[in-house]
């Protein structure tokens, strides 16, 4: 999203306006969360200025009879109904035995802090060889006097994570990473004996991206990783758990290299519902037309080592199961970053809704993954069938909503999640004890919260298992979009918009006085307080969200110095999401006990928005750091651009300003270009800002100063939980 945006705003303080004076930093503190912990409140105050989201509940509620036009025919605006259809299998029979070793190996009964112990006292573990220290991924572990990086120890929990997912996918997903893991190791190794160690730079550059795939980030570590002299760490003890750990993994690769597709359960399970599809496909469908869209189906997974292990076992079963014969040279893999392939399979696939209706409709099943689980229209297949335990529900949202959408041909589409359901509850606990651990190394090494107002891991944990236990029971809840259909300012701006056209609705509410509160019971939810305020003249109302304790009391956290402050949530659609009654009939209720709280609460929120607008007032606080490769290239200029004559300053000024990483890189390889001439160089920075139309941003103006007094309060709503409606 990032990247995106800074095609049209390239400056870092773009949106310095709206309270970010720096767009890097705004996303470097989102995508320092764990991806399940990303909510669109990180983003929501950048998101709400460029993007226009319209959910599929907000189409239904506010476009009500409108018609659009697809391909040349126009249509009433309507949604399929969705179906969710639960698809067990035996993982213990695709890999006997295998599972309780693996937990062992992840950790799950050992915590970070033991773990880090144990190596600080020159050991592995008290039974050597069965727990991955993870050391060849962590080596700052190891370092002689140094402390442990917080990329290191963080992403080690995510590959932990990712090869539990990579073993519930299949055994061929498993077994491709073990054995290149292995391979890492042992060139992990050969640099230790020549006296040097990789020190996992390319771990940093993994977290920077949204990728789910371990293969895609092992692939690339031995090329793009650090270098460190050895003489800096403790080599006998870095050296012992990276051959411990380069052992278990050869033990873990005996025993799943030779499984085989043709004796895997799982496949045979897909079979089985691929054969259902098409046989009701053939029952339901009306003309040939029909039963093709009826039987196309869509099979996703999260790895690309499982689409290619679905590929070669369907490519096979299509020719030899009658029952598959209706797929037979119309089945198709997409996955990777052939763009141009891509096309042309989407469009084979569904012509009448991806395409322009006249090309020829050539697939009828495609093995792909999350590459195709957004920005197409594929409506016009019936089914998706999710490969991979739903680890992040909203990732099948996403996918559902490719057949899910306007224009759909059917009156029902189906959702088919694959479930281990004997071991679902092992392997959610396994994760959910991952995730802990992550938490744990977080914590051990000085992350700590990086927003307030974040959910601790246990509460995203407990929520997921909820929502998985959903589609379990196959309930569609989920892809009715009822628990996140306000995720965006144009929800609250058009349920304002609809309530203000009664006149009554209007009057009222423009003639209450300023500092007006309410409360409202809301059923499973924490008691807590939102406020509206305003900041003297300024026309942007500022939004605060202060949690209270079950006895009603503020909650406080601890700050950097470990004092306790008043727990304070400034994130706008966050705060919003919390005001909402969710339902037109919620009634309004105040106990006097909420009320009185609202007072310190109220103390907590204007002393938070006090704080964060005093910031705003020190320009030395707004002005965004320049990175070192855009002053290395204006400083170049500065000193060897005199032939440019009186363009030499302007270019010096374009060059010495704050700009995303895509031209970063572009300078950074101008600067680096060994043997070309400097004059050169400074000619090919010319074309570059020409090109990129490089402009240093405004000074951003500060705030004016103001005193805590100048901070009035517009409208307040206590949420009052059911349990605490009769109190007072």
């Amino acid at each position: 999203m990032h990247n995106l945006i800074s095609y049209f705003a390239p400056s870092d303080a773009a949106f310095a306006d709206v309270g970010v004076p720096s767009l890097r930093g705004y996303f470097q503190r989102a995508m320092a969360l764990n991806p399940d912990d990303l909510s669109p409140e990180h983003l929501f105050d950048v998101l709400d200025e460029v993007a226009v989201r319209r959910t599929r509940r907000f189409v239904k509620n506010h476009y009500v009879g409108d018609k659009v036009v697809i391909n040349g025919v126009e249509k009433t605006i309507t949604f399929p109904t969705p179906r969710v259809v639960r698809v067990d299998y035996d993982l213990d029979e695709v890999l006997p035995d295998v599972f309780d070793d693996l937990a062992t190996a992840l950790g799950a009964d050992v915590s970070e802090e033991a773990l880090n112990e144990s190596l600080s006292a020159g050991v592995i573990l008290a039974d050597p060889g069965s727990v991955l220290t993870m050391a060849r991924y962590v080596p700052s572990r190891f370092r002689i006097g140094g402390q442990t990086e917080q990329y290191e120890a963080q992403n080690a929990g995510l590959l932990r994570s990712n090869l539990l997912k990579r073993f519930e996918s299949s055994s061929y997903a498993f077994e491709r990473t073990v054995a290149k893991m292995i391979t890492s190791h042992d060139r992990f190794r050969s640099a230790l004996d020549s006296g040097l160690v990789l020190t996992g730079d390319a771990l940093r550059g993994w977290a920077a991206t949204d990728s789910d795939d371990i293969g895609e980030f092992i692939d690339s570590l031995d090329v793009t990783d650090g270098v460190a002299d050895a003489a800096d760490y403790d080599v006998t003890r870095l050296r012992e758990a990276v051959e411990a750990d380069r052992d278990l993994l050869a033990r873990f690769h005996e025993r799943v290299r030779n499984v085989r597709w043709d004796r895997d359960p799982k496949v045979n399970a897909l079979v089985d519902e691929l054969a259902a599809v098409s046989r009701d496909a053939e029952q339901e469908g009306v003309g040939d037309q029909d039963i093709r869209n009826k039987r196309k189906v869509l099979v996703f997974t999260y790895f690309a080592d499982t689409a290619d292990h679905l590929r070669r076992a369907l490519h096979s079963l299509v020719s030899t199961d009658p029952r598959l014969g209706a797929y037979r040279d119309r089945l198709a893999v997409v996955s990777g970053s052939n763009k141009a392939d891509r096309a042309d399979v989407i469009i084979g696939f569904a012509p009448m809704t991806a395409g322009t209706g006249v090309e020829d409709d050539t697939y009828d099943l495609i093995i792909t993954t999350d590459v195709l689980a957004e920005g197409v229209n594929l409506q016009q297949a019936r089914h998706i069938i999710n490969y991979d335990l739903p680890w992040n529900p909203m990732r099948l949202v996403q996918r559902h909503g490719r057949i899910d959408r306007i224009g759909s041909p059917h009156r029902e589409v189906f959702m088919r999640c694959f479930f281990p359901d004997e071991d679902l509850d092992r392997l959610l606990g396994l994760e959910e004890r991952l995730q802990r651990k992550l938490k744990q190394a977080a914590a051990a090494v000085g992350i700590g919260h990086v927003l307030p107002g974040v959910d601790p891991v246990e509460r995203v944990i407990t929520e997921t298992r909820e929502r998985i236990q959903q589609i379990r029971r196959e309930e569609a809840v989920l892809f009715d979009d009822d628990s996140n259909a306000a995720l965006s300012g144009e929800e609250y701006r058009r349920k304002l918009a609809n309530a203000f056209q009664h006149r009554g609705t209007r009057d009222r509410v423009m003639a209450l006085p300023w500092g007006s509160g309410t409360g409202m019971i809301r059923d499973g939810a924490e008691p807590g307080i939102v406020f509206c305020a305003r900041i003297g003249d300024h026309p942007k109302p500022w939004y605060r969200y202060v949690p209270l304790n079950p006895d009603l009391t503020v909650q406080h956290v601890p700050n950097g110095d470990g004092a306790q402050v008043p727990y304070v949530v400034d994130d706008t659609l966050s705060c919003l999401a919390h005001a909402d009654p969710r339902s037109p009939e919620t009634s309004a209720h105040l106990p006097e006990t909420v009320y009185q709280a609202a007072f310190d609460a109220w103390a907590a929120a204007q002393a938070d928005i006090y704080a964060k607008w005093t910031v705003q007032t020190d320009p030395a606080n707004l002005a965004p750091p320049i990175p070192r490769v855009m002053r290395d290239a204006a400083a170049l200029v500065t000193e060897h651009g005199a032939f440019l004559g009186d363009a030499q300053d302007p270019l010096a000024a374009q060059l010495n300003a704050p700009y995303v990483l895509r031209i970063q890189r572009e300078v950074r390889h101008v600067l680096n270009t060994p043997d070309t001439p400097t004059r050169e160089k400074i000619e090919v920075l010319r074309d570059l800002a020409t090109r990129f139309g490089l402009t240093p941003p405004p000074p951003v103006a500060p705030l004016p100063a103001i005193i805590q007094d100048d901070i009035y309060l517009v409208s307040w709503v206590g949420i009052v939980p059911a349990a605490t409606a009769g109190t007072g």
